[in-house]
């Protein structure tokens, strides 16, 4: 045989002119739908909100060769992921690669995320495959996986999750165990190393390795679907074997993000636990849970105006509207059916066994088969995403994962195959009933496919991808304007940054700006600024006691805590910062510049530090700039729940004894201040007890409004030190409701600093 017909030969069995359609396919469609002919790629695609927390993981590792710890923010000390412990450490390996060919922060990210539609296709595709649906079909099918409303709702912000590409990899291997086969099998080879390392066993380990590394959450989604799937093929096989394979499979995956987030933890036994950076409430796993209506109808961005006009009034009408959570048209109607397969379908049907016939009836009821079992993992996917539903039950007992509809683009993979294979049986029977010749069969299938592709496109991709035009302009100006102070402030300069907004997923006090506080860092390299350090450790909330002094003291403390500058994000505050500028100024004298766009303003404080230096010996101001920089803390936690995003002063309970925590994490005993308004539940008149870490306490009486101002002195030792509250009226069965606001921590040897 020529070379000429054995490539022919090849290509005609291969499955690799299909996975390059797939992704030839996906990068056209999705060049379109982002509308890329208007963007740039060295401008971010996004420059909003958490987009912006993601671009600071990128640049981060770009820099400084990993996530974790960054010393351009959170200053003095610096950014600690460590205390946002998650298991996503295969993007930041990807930005890695990526950055291999460009170091500059916007291309590897707009990369990366161009990157992970086509490979969510291509995985999509191998998953299609797997459970038998035509390959032209798997292929419009795919793309459509990989252009379904969540990748577009996510986009740069949530850029880890809309990176979903691992997720069919996950759902094939459950398909392969519901069929009852094994997963740890080797590949047939004279050599037995090669033939388990190519073999599906080896494939198994590598996916959901990779499944764990992508994502906390699909990965936990992975083992809750994988623990059902073992389940049921135990109860229908009767067959342990099969499901100590499936158990493996399982360890494989806890063992991976267990090895992910290692560092995390190891820091949290060093450093002791943070429970204010990653903070859930038990309730937010109904807050962000989805709802069937949700998944049936139309999402948010559709091109078809009366179709979004109608999600819109369903979001703004009806309660919890989540993370507007979508599947689609094709989609949706895949959930029909497979809804209506679990309506008659029992548990205990009879798989097909191996020596049945492979002709037509036998392969038509091979994809009933497959449609029941995605259907099955559809309903236990659903009964833990919905409101109310099973992940209520597991908030019990952790409140880490709260984002429950998330799950959607999983049943959305699920979905399509149950679309995809109902359409094939539909039209198997259309060829067989009007008995159309193989190429006229091969035709049609490639016209509906074609078809399928061409109204799920038109109906799951935004009418609008983005403001490109406007994200230019903005990003620009920024870039001119840190560029412009980098060059004016010598190299390792720290910046005191106002308003405080904690870090991460905080808003500032006008609800309108998010992750702004990070702009900074990503135009500048030789600069350090105040914002970004993970909120509940002193060493990251000290800029909020600064921040609330007024302006002479807030000037004097920015100062002495090392700062050579003032930046003003002006858009945070309703009145555009003019308040606070005027009072700065009112110090400092006029900023010494602004943003073109007025976004902007900074005071230099060289000429403040100058004076202290010559007032104070160096020894003094390293001193003052410790206790400014690291001082005691309060945390509202164990007891009270924020009120407020933005207020870390304010908070809420409703049981007897109540307790916030005093924060010293440094060695010494430190003489504090603690103030605080407690608000009681009951009439004026009512009277509580608030006991101190020191032994001391006070018996306080609220007044007419219920409220009473507290404030005692005391030594605060090291480590985690609780205030507790208890209402002379309160009962575990009646709990009552109290209020703390304005809590304040003052040192004594800061408030010497400045006069006390």
């Amino acid at each position: 045989m020529s070379r000429q017909n054995t490539v022919r030969a090849w290509l005609s069995k291969s499955a690799v002119p299909w996975y390059l359609l797939t992704a030839g396919v996906t990068a056209f469609f999705t060049y379109f739908a982002l509308d890329l002919n208007r963007a740039k790629l060295g401008v971010p695609w996004l420059y909003t909100g958490d987009a912006l927390a993601t671009a600071d993981h990128f640049k981060t590792t770009l820099e400084q060769g990993w996530y974790e710890h960054n010393p351009n923010l959170g200053a003095p000390w610096g950014q600690n992921y460590n205390d946002f412990p998650v298991a996503d450490n295969l993007h930041m390996i990807a930005a890695k690669v990526l950055g291999l060919f460009s170091g500059h922060w916007p291309v590897v990210l707009n990369m990366y995320y161009f990157l992970g539609f086509i490979l969510a296709a291509l995985a999509a595709y191998w998953f299609f495959r797997v459970c038998r649906i035509w390959p032209p079909l798997s292929v419009a099918l795919s793309v459509l996986y990989a252009l379904a409303p969540y990748h577009f709702i996510r986009g740069e912000s949530h850029l880890f999750l809309a990176s979903y590409y691992c997720v069919p990899l996950g759902l094939g291997l459950l398909v392969f165990l519901l069929r009852g086969e094994s997963l740890w099998t080797a590949r047939p080879s004279r050599y037995r190393i090669l033939g388990i390392l190519t073999g599906r066993g080896a494939f198994a380990v590598v996916a959901v390795a990779l499944l764990a590394t992508s994502s906390t959450y699909y990965g936990v989604f992975f083992i809750i679907l994988l623990v059902f799937t073992a389940a049921f093929v135990l109860v229908r096989d009767r067959n342990w074997r099969r499901f100590a394979g499936a158990a493996g499979i399982g360890v494989v995956t806890v063992v991976v993000m267990l090895i992910n987030m290692a560092p995390d933890v190891i820091f949290g036994w060093v450093n002791g636990p943070n429970p204010g950076g990653f903070f859930r409430n038990a309730d937010d796993s109904e807050v962000y849970a989805l709802k069937l209506s949700q998944l049936l109808l139309p999402w948010a961005g559709n091109r078809i105006t009366a179709l979004s006009d109608l999600r819109a009034f369903y979001d703004r009408t009806f309660p919890l509207p989540s993370e507007q959570p979508a599947l689609g048209l094709i989609g949706a109607l895949g959930l029909v059916i497979a809804l209506l397969v679990v309506a008659y379908m029992v548990v205990a049907h009879r798989r097909r066994t191996a020596d049945e016939p492979t002709g037509p009836a036998a392969i038509a009821a091979g994809h009933v088969e497959t449609i029941r079992y995605v259907s099955l993992l559809t309903l236990v996917a659903f009964l833990f995403s919905t409101i109310g539903g099973l992940s209520t039950l597991i908030s019990f007992f952790t409140t880490a994962l709260r984002g429950w509809n998330r799950m959607s683009i999983v049943i959305a993979a699920l979905c399509l195959v149950a679309f995809g294979l109902a359409l094939q049986l539909l039209l198997t029977w259309a060829f067989r009933k009007l008995k159309f010749p193989k190429i006229v069969a091969f035709v049609t299938v490639g016209v509906v496919s074609v078809g399928v592709l061409g109204v799920g496109y038109y109906d799951q991709t935004p009418a609008v991808a983005s403001d490109y035009p406007g994200i230019t302009a903005s990003y620009t100006a920024d870039e001119a304007f840190f560029s412009a102070l980098q060059q004016e402030l010598p190299a390792g300069s720290d910046v005191f940054q106002l308003p405080y907004i904690p870090f991460p997923e905080n808003l500032a006090s006008n609800g309108l700006v998010t992750s702004d506080e990070i702009i900074p860092f990503l135009h500048t390299t030789t600069l350090n600024w105040s914002a970004g350090g993970i909120k509940g450790r002193p060493q990251s909330d000290w800029p909020y006691a600064v921040s609330e002094q007024p302006g002479p003291q807030l000037v004097k403390l920015a100062a002495a805590s090392g700062m050579s500058g003032i930046l003003i994000d002006t858009w945070a505050f309703d009145d555009k910062g003019a308040a606070l500028s005027a009072e700065l100024s009112a110090t400092l004298g006029a900023p010494e510049s602004t943003s073109s766009d007025g976004h902007w303003q900074f005071f230099d404080l060289r000429a403040e530090r100058e004076a202290l230096a010559a007032q104070y010996t160096p020894d003094q101001l390293a001193e003052i700039e410790a206790r400014v920089t690291d001082p005691v803390d309060l945390s509202l936690l164990p007891g009270f729940r924020p009120t407020s995003n933005s207020d870390l002063t304010a908070g809420e309970a409703d049981t007897v004894s109540p307790r916030f925590t005093l924060l010293n994490d440094r060695p010494d005993a430190r003489a504090v201040t603690v103030s605080f308004m407690l608000t009681l539940p009951t009439a004026p008149g009512a009277t509580a007890v608030v006991t101190f870490p020191d032994g001391s306490s006070q018996s306080v009486v609220a007044g007419p409004d219920g409220a009473v101002d507290v404030t005692q002195s005391l030594t605060v030792q090291p480590g985690d030190q609780p205030v507790e509250v208890t209402v002379a009226a309160g009962s575990a069965a009646a709990p009552p409701v109290v209020r703390l606001s304005e809590l304040r921590v003052r040192e004594t040897a800061v408030g010497a600093l400045l006069g006390d």
